[in-house]
Formats: C-alpha cells, sequence, structure tokens
C-alpha cells in the first residue's frame, strides 16, 4: 500500500511520529508530500523542533493555527529584535534589595511595619503579555508577612512564591515557606515550610533558589546545599558546606539531573548528579558525571563562579496541566529541556581578580557523556579536551543582573556612549543597548547557509537589523591558563537600543528574557546599599 493512499488522518499521525528533520527530508521527495506537509499541524510540529519547545498540554484552548502563528510572531521578533510594543511602567518609591524578576513577574520587597531594613511583605507586578495577549501591568500587594524574609523566588506556571528567611545573627534557623503567588496564602499543594536548623552564631550572607517543578534547590552560602520536594516534604538532597570543597552554584537538567560547580578543584568541574528513587524522608543522589572546566596555574583560583539557567518545568498533563486564573496562565509551548543552556561567569584570582570569561553549554552536552570518557568506579570523567568544542566562552564579565537565560536564549546589556542633543544637556550619559544570545543549533546552521537577514519561520523583516553570527573565542594557554580552551559553539546575537531610556552615572538596570518579552528596569541604589529606588520599567513584546 502507497503512503498517501492512506486515510488523511492516519497519514498526519505518522508525520507526527517523526521528528522535524525527517520531515524536512520528507518534503523533498515529492510535490504532494510537500504540499500534505504545509498543513497547519504538521508545520506547527515542524516549526516547534526547530525552535526548540514542548507542545503545552492537551486541554490548552489555543487551536494549532493560533499556537502557529504565535511561535512564528514570537520567534521572529526575538530573532530580529523587532518588537511592534512597549510599554513604559512607573515603578516610583523605595523598596528594599529583596526583588526578583522573572516568567513575566517583578516582585518588590516592602519594608516591615516599624522594622528597620527588614522584608515584610511582597508587591507582585504581572507584565504583559503577547501569549496571553494581556496588554496591561496587573500589580497587586500580598499580605504582611509574619516573619521578615531575606530572599525569594517565584514560578508563574505553579502560582508559587517561595520565601526564605532566617539566617542572621541571633537566628537558630533558616525556614523556607511556600505560597501561592495570588493571593499569599501556604500554597494548597505545598506540604509546609522547611526548616533548616543552624548554629546560634551563623549569619548567612547570601542564598540561591532555583525550582523546578516540585523541586526546590537551595544553596545556602558557607552552610548546606539542598533539594527539597516542597510538595512531598521531603529532602531529596542535603550536602553540607566544605570549606576546601565548596560548591559555587548549582542548576537543574531536568526532573532527575542536576548539576554542582566547584571551582576549587583542580581543575574547576561540573559534577552531574541524578536522583535515586527511594520512598524514605530522604533519597539522596548518585554522581555519575565529572566535567573537567578550565585549568589554571597553581598561583590562580576560580574565586567566583555565577551561574544561570533557565528550568523549564517541563510541559505535559501531568507536571504542568492547563491553568488559568484572573492573572496567570498555562502557556502553549514551552522550551525543550534538552535545548536549555547553562550560563557561568568566571573569575579568576591571584590575590585580587585578574580576568573573567563566560562560558555557555548546552543542557543536551551535558545530559549525554561524550564518547572516549573513562568510567571509574561508575562515574563517567569528561575531561576537557572531549567537550570544550560543545562550549561557547567570551573573556568578559557577567554581572548579577545583565544576563537572564530562557530555552536557548540568554540576554545582556552594555552601554553605548550617547552624544547630547543640546548644549544643555549633560555629558556623561549612555544608551543601552540589549544583545539577545540564541544558542540554537539549528538556528546557527540556517544563517550560515541563508544568510542572517531571514530565519525559518516565515517572517521577513524589512528594517535594518543587527544580527549575526558570533562564534566562540579561544582562551589560549597564558599567565592565568596552564592549557588552552577553544569553544566551537556559535550562537546567533540580536542588539538593539532599549528606545528612550538613557543611563547614567548612578543608575542600575536590571534585564529579564523569556518566552514572550523583554523587560528592562531602571532603578537606583542607595548609598547605604539598603534600599532600591525604583524609577520605571520598559516591556518590549510583539
Amino acid at each position: 500500500m502507497h503512503l498517501l493512499s492512506l486515510p488523511t488522518e492516519i497519514i498526519t499521525q505518522i508525520f507526527l511520529n517523526l521528528t522535524w528533520r525527517d520531515i524536512l527530508k520528507l518534503k523533498c521527495i515529492c510535490k504532494t508530500i510537500y504540499e500534505f506537509s504545509q498543513s497547519t499541524t504538521l508545520q506547527y510540529h515542524l516549526l516547534l523542533g526547530i525552535a526548540g519547545y514542548d507542545d503545552g498540554p492537551s486541554k490548552h484552548p489555543m487551536s494549532k493555527s493560533q499556537r502557529l502563528n504565535l511561535l512564528r510572531r514570537l520567534e521572529s521578533s526575538f530573532n530580529y529584535g523587532n518588537f511592534s510594543r512597549m510599554t513604559r511602567i512607573p515603578l516610583g518609591g523605595s523598596y528594599t534589595p529583596t526583588y526578583d524578576l522573572r516568567g513575566g513577574i517583578l516582585l518588590q520587597g516592602r519594608y516591615a511595619p516599624g522594622g528597620l531594613h527588614t522584608t515584610g511583605g511582597v508587591n507582585v507586578f504581572r507584565l504583559p503579555s503577547a501569549i496571553t495577549d494581556r496588554g496591561s501591568i496587573v500589580s497587586w500587594k500580598l499580605p504582611d508577612l509574619l516573619k521578615p524574609i531575606r530572599d525569594l523566588n517565584v514560578d508563574s506556571s505553579q502560582d508559587l512564591l517561595v520565601l526564605v528567611g532566617g539566617g542572621s545573627l541571633g537566628s537558630t534557623a533558616i525556614e523556607t515557606s511556600f505560597v501561592s503567588l495570588t493571593t499569599g496564602d501556604p500554597h494548597p499543594l505545598s506540604s509546609g515550610s522547611y526548616v533548616i536548623p543552624i548554629p546560634m552564631h551563623s549569619d548567612v550572607s547570601g542564598f540561591t533558589i532555583v525550582i523546578m517543578g516540585p523541586s526546590m534547590g537551595l544553596l545556602v552560602a558557607g552552610l548546606r546545599f539542598v533539594i527539597y520536594n516542597w510538595k512531598k516534604g521531603k529532602v531529596e538532597v542535603d550536602i553540607p558546606f566544605d570549606d576546601s570543597d565548596p560548591i559555587n552554584s548549582f542548576f537543574f537538567l531536568d526532573h532527575s539531573r542536576f548539576g554542582l560547580i566547584r571551582g576549587r578543584r583542580r581543575p574547576a568541574n561540573i559534577e552531574i548528579h541524578r536522583f535515586k528513587p527511594n520512598e524514605g524522608a530522604s533519597s539522596g543522589s548518585a554522581l555519575t558525571a565529572v566535567y573537567h572546566l578550565l585549568s589554571v596555574d597553581d598561583d590562580v583560583t576560580i574565586g567566583r563562579i555565577t551561574c544561570r539557567s533557565g528550568s523549564s518545568p517541563g510541559l505535559n498533563d501531568i507536571l504542568m496541566p492547563y491553568m488559568e486564573n484572573r492573572v496567570f496562565s498555562t502557556p502553549p509551548f514551552i522550551p525543550r529541556l534538552d535545548d536549555g543552556i547553562v550560563v557561568m561567569g568566571m573569575t579568576f584570582f591571584r590575590g585580587t581578580p585578574v580576568a573573567n570569561c563566560v562560558m555557555v553549554v548546552r543542557a543536551e552536552t551535558l545530559m549525554n557523556i561524550p564518547e572516549g570518557s573513562e568510567c571509574i568506579d561508575g562515574v563517567y570523567v569528561v575531561t576537557a579536551n572531549l567537550w570544550m568544542d560543545k562550549t561557547h566562552v567570551q573573556p568578559r564579565t557577567l554581572g548579577n543582573w545583565d544576563c537572564f537565560v530562557y530555552g536557548s536564549r540568554f540576554v545582556t546589556m552594555s552601554y553605548k556612549e550617547r552624544v547630547p542633543e543640546s548644549w544643555e544637556e549633560d555629558e556623561g550619559s549612555w544608551l543601552v543597548q540589549i544583545t539577545v544570545f540564541d544558542m540554537n543549533p539549528r538556528l546557527v546552521a540556517w544563517a550560515k547557509s541563508e544568510g542572517c537577514k531571514t530565519t525559518p519561520y516565515g517572517i521577513d523583516c524589512n528594517e535594518p537589523i543587527d544580527r549575526e553570527i558570533c562564534d566562540s573565542s579561544d582562551l589560549a594557554s597564558s599567565e592565568i591558563l596552564d592549557e588552552p580552551w577553544s569553544g566551537g559553539l556559535s550562537a546567533i546575537t540580536t542588539r538593539f537600543i532599549a528606545d528612550s531610556i538613557i543611563a547614567r552615572t548612578n543608575n542600575e538596570f536590571v534585564v529579564m528574557i523569556d518566552g514572550d518579552r523583554l523587560a528592562l528596569i531602571k532603578l537606583r541604589i542607595s548609598d547605604d546599599r539598603t534600599r532600591l529606588l525604583y524609577l520605571h520599567m520598559s516591556v518590549y513584546y510583539p
């Protein structure tokens, strides 16, 4: 029986079980198959694969045609740096340094009533969205907290706000609470607060919080690293601090694997761990692979490593069923976990800082052990020569606020000197330039074949664009590195100037990227570093 003699519904199901690469090949066989592949369902399936996305929950109200048009519009905007809408939002006021900006949500810490320099409440802003076609900002205040907090994190896809308090001089514990982002009440799926006892005279300098579905990773500086299942009330991983071998940062690869970055080792490395299946109170993890990082001279240390990664919860009807309320709704598609990236900023010290570099690696590289890796007692050792060609490195800094990751993209900021328009204007002002890096290898291959002025999404841009292929730098052996590092992962970069935003010497900026917008906050920090003075926020979206 010939393929084309089958009913249309059966042919469609056959095509949907193929990869996007197979569909591209089949389109070249004959005119009939090419025309069949142009159906909305198959085009959507094809472009999801090229963009590196998974389809959304089956109960999502958007039709395939609506999802296809939205996907084309979003991807074209990010690739061309051409956002048709920009909303300017005034954010006047003085707030605590506790804040977060991710997933289309801005959180502002409020001062505790009668408290000095402590965060006793949270303001929430939901940013305009192209996906939900909500073009206005919605804001609300959560109720005052019973205890002050020191850090927080948010996952709007689960209506989840994580609050971390304690850890200062005089306290005996660190308490983590899980509340609803919309109401501030205890989250209905949470098993309750999680408490870590600490010595009386401890003064924790900071926290790193990452959420991956039901798992929360918490790195408590100088104390311990834990992964806690906030739905089951179960500690999955608990690693005490070791001053001789500290954990600098961490990230999730998926729901079963995570990475720990250890910068004090020789060479520094990334440990890949897998959760152990266990129904007890604590599961633990098994070390599966060690990836060697840059090898430095004996008198050089990697004293600081900043890690950024996008932790998608994964879209399916079990992990992420369709949800919609007055302010949030589940997106129709989300980045595949293996298409995500990890961005690491490293600072090299010889007593004082002497150099910086940024390294980017795709999650897929850390999920699949390279051939030639030696297995020692069940742990694969991946030496630098086996995987450096799958990294992208640049000799630059990675600030705390100027990098955010979503899927295969990350965004950075830089400043361009601005020429005053008249003699009456102050000198010493700059324009803010936003650069979007996309490590999607399919887009890079397209650009190398077809040029940077078009994309595979079928929407052309007739305006001038600053878009180019950015190859990795080679870090040669030097007084810092005792072995060279040659990265082979290329990126597509798109640059544009943030409209009507002028930076001055006392300004700070925070930039965020997610699936359907860019957000840029302009603020000032008080001289004593205890207050954030918000000026305004600009949101760019298709």
